[in-house]
């Protein structure tokens, strides 16, 4: 509790202002939009799988004594910040979200954890949210994706395209979310993902126009599409190169590889106390492909086991632009291989903590989008509140006991039974020096 109130104050200072000046498209005021935006990220900062769990919370007197004297809000009822999201502009969360983000980054918290100081790593990459099976509602049915069985049963779906600030700490900040959607109208061809990225692309550029990206994404993306966009933007990017994509490439790897001279290849061997370690590097510079010049990386890594001798061997290939160097080349494949964060940043959301398939709305499409960026700002802030110095020695030093979901269990349960008053009293005590937040 002490980190969450260090973290909103030092990263979040003006977070009340923020929260005051959005529009409120109500005219019944019983509660601030302040209030209810504030209660809707608390409701995921503490890991509720719905607006009932919450609700429940609510209905605890020594809970709504322990918010107020944290927050100075009241606490409204779940239903409450339901009827605001549906009434709001989805475009106002989300522009909180990216000026939230466009402050850290002016303030520096990101940049000692960016890969080779210089880029920020972006990974996207698209997921399925919600499943309304054959008989979605009415309001909702032309923004689904349709699909057909070969049976011709139809089946309709939600799904995003998240665009995820991956950190060398381990660190994912979610930084834009693209809905892949019909826009409600007739249409010819649904939406897709490499249709949604375009978009995002225009979003980030918006947002964030003096960033360094470097753009990490799948197979999906080893084409002309991401080329273009990434050197419209002077952006650099990584993406996965499966066989098979891009016949013309492979077949001029194919054809060079015997040949490739020694400066371009490394071998690295490393240990640990279960493994020894063996990567061959391998990399092909300068590769037409229609107007652009790519390169082409690959890493073969070989872990034996100190005790087994069990070998496992890994094989992992990826087109870039970035300047590729023998010098570079192992901070390269690390960077490249940093986009499976996306995948724990997707698990993390569907199965601890996020209730990403919860339909927290279920029939009002803006509604939807408004509960999903208000999951995704406090995502954010978990994440620096999980990496804080503090936090991070407190886990090592109770060791493989204290899970993230033991400390969020036992958070509830303080809040729920415990007063805070005099741990808030320390805080505002302790936070009238200036000090700083250490991430680990």
């Amino acid at each position: 509790m002490w980190q969450i109130k260090k973290v909103l104050r030092y990263h979040f200072p003006d977070l009340s202002t923020r929260l005051s000046s959005l529009c409120d498209p109500r005219k019944c005021l019983e509660y601030t939009i302040e209030e209810l935006v504030m209660a809707s990220f608390m409701l995921f900062l503490l890991k509720c799988d719905s607006r009932n769990d919450f609700n429940l919370k609510i209905n605890e007197e020594q809970f709504k004594k322990n918010y107020y004297r944290m927050f100075r809000l009241n606490l409204p009822k779940m239903d409450a910040v339901n009827e605001l999201f549906e009434k709001m502009d989805p475009k106002e969360l989300e522009c909180l979200r990216c000026q939230t983000i466009h402050v850290l980054i002016e303030k520096r918290v990101f940049h000692k954890i960016r890969f080779f100081d210089k880029y920020f790593y972006v990974a996207v990459d698209g997921t399925g949210v919600y499943n309304w099976g054959e008989t979605p509602p009415e309001e909702i049915k032309p923004y689904a994706l349709k699909k057909e069985s070969k049976k011709g049963r139809e089946s309709y779906t939600g799904q995003v395209l998240e665009a995820v600030m991956v950190c060398r700490n381990g660190m994912y900040i979610p930084l834009i979310t693209e809905w892949i959607a019909n826009d409600g109208q007739p249409y010819d061809k649904q939406d897709c993902e490499l249709k949604a990225f375009k978009r995002v692309a225009v979003r980030l550029k918006e947002y964030f126009p003096r960033l360094n990206i470097c753009i990490l994404a799948d197979g999906l993306y080893s084409n002309v599409a991401i080329m273009s966009v990434c050197q419209e933007y002077e952006w650099k990017f990584m993406t996965v190169f499966k066989d098979g994509n891009l016949p013309s490439v492979w077949q001029e790897v194919t054809g060079l590889l015997p040949i490739v001279k020694k400066d371009c290849t490394r071998e690295q061997r490393l240990a640990d106390a279960t493994y020894s370690i063996i990567r061959i590097y391998r990399w092909i510079k300068d590769l037409p492909y229609q107007k652009y010049t790519i390169h082409w990386v690959e890493c073969v890594q070989k872990m034996i086991h100190a005790k087994t001798g069990e070998e496992i061997e890994n094989r992992f290939v990826f087109l870039t632009n970035l300047d590729v160097k023998h010098c570079n080349i192992d901070k390269i494949l690390l960077a490249g291989r940093a986009r499976w964060l996306i995948e724990e940043y997707f698990n993390t959301q569907k199965n601890n903590g996020g209730a990403l398939h919860h339909k927290f709305n279920r029939k009002i499409f803006d509604a939807l989008k408004n509960w999903h960026s208000v999951r995704q700002l406090a995502c954010m802030m978990l994440q620096l509140i999980m990496h804080t110095k503090e936090l991070r020695q407190l886990k090592a030093e109770k060791g493989a006991k204290m899970t993230w979901k033991e400390l969020w269990k036992n958070l509830n349960a303080f809040l729920s039974m415990c007063s805070v008053e005099e741990t808030i009293a320390e805080f505002e005590q302790w936070s009238k020096v200036n000090r700083q937040v250490r991430l680990e």
